[in-house]
């Protein structure tokens, strides 16, 4: 029974690798070298928690116990990006290439630089697409002083980065398509905020005593023209 059902699995596997093939000789496949211009708008997401004096890196030693030195800030960073990408088409269902940008923050901006990886799920005038990009974010420039509401810096170290994509790729003609896609993106940088000691003057709305690593969330939609 179990040789029946194993030669009745591949049979149909054989069968449905054939018939995919078949189409795929019926479409003439194209290589190519494509270029894609993009504008990304995302908001960020989850809590940051500023972690216990003894878990992080800082400049002062402690004096506070531990539930007054703990503190959550929100990840309220709004992320706008500008990016190139300059890829090689393999053949109809997937390219591969490089891209950097700028990627702008609420008070500080990276520069990314990332392996673009693309994937055409159809060959259809409307085909899901899907795309990862895995990369390192150097910084440009941050902001000096803390946030007024929060007083902390966010995305104070560049760090490595990626981005996963998933929406569709719109062909508008010969040589111009349309990518709509909802995306996530991982940014893994620092926080800067202060710790203010026991009889010490409280300076922490112009300057930071204290770092720890965040990796920072980010939801959004990336629209970009594939030429």
């Amino acid at each position: 029974m179990k040789r029946t059902l194993t030669l009745f699995l591949a049979i149909i596997l054989f069968a449905s690798i054939t018939d995919v093939q078949a189409q795929r000789n019926r479409i003439p496949q194209e290589s190519k070298f494509v270029f894609m211009t993009s504008l990304a708008y995302a908001t960020g997401a989850g809590d940051i928690q500023l972690a216990n004096f003894d878990c992080h890196e800082a400049l002062l030693p402690p004096t506070l116990d531990a539930s007054q030195v703990l503190k959550t800030v929100r990840n309220k960073n709004f992320n706008v990006n500008v990016e190139q990408l300059i890829g090689y088409q393999f053949n109809n269902y997937f390219y591969m290439g490089v891209g950097t940008g700028i990627d702008f923050w609420q008070h500080t901006a990276f520069v990314p630089l990332y392996l673009n990886l693309s994937v055409n799920m159809m060959q259809t005038r409307v085909a899901p697409t899907a795309f990862l990009n895995l990369g390192w974010g150097f910084k440009w420039y941050i902001s000096s002083r803390p946030e007024v509401a929060t007083r902390v810096i966010h995305g104070t170290n560049q760090g490595p980065m990626g981005e996963a994509g998933l929406g569709l790729r719109i062909q508008l003609s010969d040589k111009v398509s349309l990518l709509i896609a909802g995306t996530y993106k991982l940014q893994y940088s620092k926080i800067r905020y202060s710790i203010v000691r026991d009889g010490e003057d409280d300076f922490s709305a112009n300057l930071t005593n204290s770092i720890q690593p965040a990796f920072y969330h980010f939801g959004g939609v990336k629209v970009g023209i594939i030429y």
